[in-house]
């Protein structure tokens, strides 16, 4: 009897063990994230994702974060708003903060200041675009680029897929040559068909267009996103389409096709031979255009959202189309939307204006019971403090760099304003929402104004 109550001991022992072991050397080893991480080297988290939609791996539908507790402490609230209000005295704030937390579980506030004043949102909005489309689209939804034989014409369609590589247009090539010879060997002309989106620039960016490196004018097709060079905000091309139907031909004739003149615009016959590729899933689209904040994929999906919604593939379409959506989500929720004001649907408009309450609340239902899992798993695609994408090199002030690995959010930055929305868990274990603005400090202080929030969303984790 003696010996099996001792070896009963050691086997509860051993299963005790086992989860800890396995947590302490994936937290060491970057397995997942965690306080052993926290300091990991950021070479590799800082650079742009430049791999396809398939390299992504796709994480299980689990919780992020222990389970919310029922109602609201309202000690605790008290003592989350005092210390989150005391940040409005750091000079570059200087009194120009908003903020909304809101409780995962219950959808209740928890903290606020000036939280139903629409403000401009930067590339937060991405989030909002994100959610739209997933509301209405299919996450594995992918996008065709196609060619059509008719004739002597060759037609390669555009179907919305700005992150070609040359690789993939080749395999296109590939199919197009063969059909070409089958057919006699040519001569053809090739015609270009990007009818899908309208007109690619939008007034509202303002300055912050491809001009400036920002984004790439949006189009039905683009071999690696218009990027003319290695710079994620360097020189982009004026008109990608063009451009991905002029490699399309140089690839054709390295083929042997005799293609003859210039690419002409037209659009394509209702019949002949088709062959297409097709793109990474819409939820890999997604994913990268949250990890990295991609205006030019956040652009295009808010065009895609606009067709589903059966409203124009334009500019004013794509942002009436997330605003259209979201509105009827914050209806759904009870979440204010007054001074809700969308001009694009990447968030480099200086006029965009959305209540922090309205981003908080919609960040809150994406981690509540019983949202779908494809918008659900959108919050496991939203970079992680001081370790992956654009919070990477981020939460590195002595007041914020226990906040590592803890917060999940989304960034901002436009002019005066920087704002990161996303998800945290409060030292109760409570899961919460939450959106944090400041506002209204020079240019010269955007470094500053960046500690700051980092350093605001850190009151949510400290205890």
């Amino acid at each position: 009897m003696r010996s099996d109550a001792i070896w009963r001991a050691v086997a509860i022992g051993l299963c005790a063990a086992l989860p800890v072991g396995f947590y302490v050397v994936g937290d060491i080893t970057d397995a997942f994230p965690g306080v052993l991480t926290t300091q990991a080297d950021q070479e590799d988290a800082t650079a742009r994702p430049r791999a396809q939609g398939e390299d992504y791996t796709r994480p299980e539908n689990t919780p992020l974060a222990p389970p919310t507790a029922d109602g609201v402490d309202p000690g605790a609230a008290e003592n989350l708003q005092s210390r989150l209000d005391a940040h409005v005295a750091v000079p570059v704030v200087g009194g120009n903060l908003a903020y909304s937390v809101v409780d995962v579980g219950t959808s209740e506030q928890i903290a606020s200041r000036d939280a139903t004043t629409a403000r401009t949102p930067a590339s937060t909005l991405k989030l909002l675009t994100a959610t739209a489309l997933l509301r209405v689209a299919d996450g594995a939804e992918t996008l065709p680029t196609t060619s059509v034989l008719d004739d002597s014409t060759l037609t390669l369609v555009g179907g919305g897929d700005m992150r070609l590589t040359e690789a993939q247009l080749g395999q296109l090539a590939d199919a197009a040559a063969a059909r070409v010879q089958a057919a006699g060997g040519g001569p053809i002309t090739l015609h270009l068909d990007d009818t899908l989106f309208g007109p690619g620039i939008n007034p509202a960016w303002g300055a912050n267009g491809p001009a400036g490196g920002w984004l790439a004018p949006t189009a039905a097709l683009a071999v690696d996103e218009g990027w003319l060079d290695s710079q994620e905000y360097g020189a982009k091309s004026q008109d990608p389409a063009l451009d991905a139907a002029n490699l399309f031909v140089r690839q054709l004739r390295d083929r042997g096709v005799d293609v003859q003149g210039d690419v002409v615009r037209a659009e394509a016959p209702a019949g002949g031979q088709r062959d297409e590729i097709r793109s990474a899933p819409l939820s890999d689209l997604v994913a990268h255009t949250l990890l990295i904040s991609d205006n030019t994929t956040a652009e295009v999906l808010g065009r895609l959202l606009a067709i589903h919604l059966g409203l124009p593939a334009t500019a004013e379409g794509a942002a009436q189309a997330v605003q259209q959506e979201i509105t009827q989500l914050a209806g759904e929720k009870g979440l204010p939307t007054d001074g809700l004001d969308l001009k694009d649907t990447c968030g480099l408009a200086v006029d965009n204006r959305v209540p922090p309450e309205l981003l908080a609340g919609v960040v809150a239902d994406l981690d509540a019971p019983g949202t779908p899992p494809a918008l659900r798993a959108m919050l496991t695609e939203v970079p992680i403090s001081g370790l992956s994408g654009t919070l990477a090199d981020r939460f590195e002030e002595p007041d914020a760099t226990a906040a590592r690995g803890l917060v999940r959010g989304k960034t901002g930055y436009l002019g005066g304003t920087s704002t990161l929305v996303g998800v945290a868990s409060l030292p109760s274990g409570r899961t919460v929402g939450f959106s944090i603005v400041v506002h209204g400090f020079a240019p010269a202080q955007g470094a500053e104004a960046k500690e700051a929030v980092d350093g605001i969303a850190s009151e949510l984790v400290r205890s």
